[in-house]
């Protein structure tokens, strides 16, 4: 079994997140990169390409950026393939606790829930926090 991933944006933003993964993951991760609008290329040929990267056995996680977005819409066609996951709201922590993942079964809903929720919790303002008293630093 091998898991790829397919990491798509409007524009540039998939081929940024990519590359940030890679400086944290290493330069061997399965991934394709869809950079949507970019060209006169349609989105779903872009992503029916990257699809056509991997196997019918692949587990294939798909990234989109935004829910509503016509990117995330195109990838919905996949919804029925065996092992494929399409998540939206992609962020950092996100997609490198998915690369980060075992790779020695395929991943549980609620594995993937549980990554969901955790990445979810990385969104903080920090403004927010409490980080001690400043009045101490003074002293």
């Amino acid at each position: 079994m091998k898991r790829g991933f397919i990491v798509a944006s409007h524009r540039t933003f998939s081929a940024g997140l990519v590359e940030t993964l890679r400086f944290f993951a290493g330069d061997d991760l399965n991934v394709e990169v869809v950079t949507a609008y970019m060209s006169n290329t349609p989105v779903d040929e872009d992503l029916a390409r990257a699809m056509a990267k991997f196997g019918e056995d692949d587990e294939v996680v798909i990234l989109t950026d935004l829910m509503a977005g016509s990117v995330n819409q195109k990838a919905t066609q996949y919804l029925n393939r065996p092992h494929t996951h399409i998540l939206t709201g992609m962020n950092l922590p996100l997609a490198m606790a998915l690369v980060m993942e075992p790779v020695n079964q395929y991943l549980t809903a609620e594995r993937i829930e549980a990554i969901v929720t955790d990445a979810k919790n990385q969104i903080v303002y920090i403004n927010q926090l409490n980080l001690g008293d400043k009045d101490d630093e003074d002293e």
